[in-house]
């Protein structure tokens, strides 16, 4: 699963976000994260409707805030693969 973090190096509260993210990486082997350093990308940043730092983006759904707590960002992603389909991207149920 894919998980989208806009960031920006200049902001400590991203720091404790990419250190939460780290742990589930660990623990979850499947979680795949792509940094967006929005400081650098302010226009795909903006153009995904991220309006401040830290966010995560997982399939549309946005987490973002002022302060994301690990365990925050923990439920966001745990609730996300649980509500991921199973089996292969197209693959048609029958």
């Amino acid at each position: 699963m894919k998980i989208r973090f806009y960031r920006s190096f200049l902001c400590p509260r991203c720091l404790l976000v990419a250190r939460e993210l780290s742990r589930l990486c660990q623990r979850h082997p499947d979680l795949e994260v792509e940094t967006v350093e929005a400081t650098l990308h302010p226009t795909t940043a903006w153009q995904a409707g991220v309006r401040m730092v830290p966010a995560l983006e997982i399939g549309g759904r946005f987490l973002a805030g002022w302060i994301l707590l690990p365990a925050q960002v923990r439920r966001f992603v745990e609730e996300a693969m649980a509500t991921r389909p199973s089996g292969p991207v197209g693959e048609v149920a029958r």
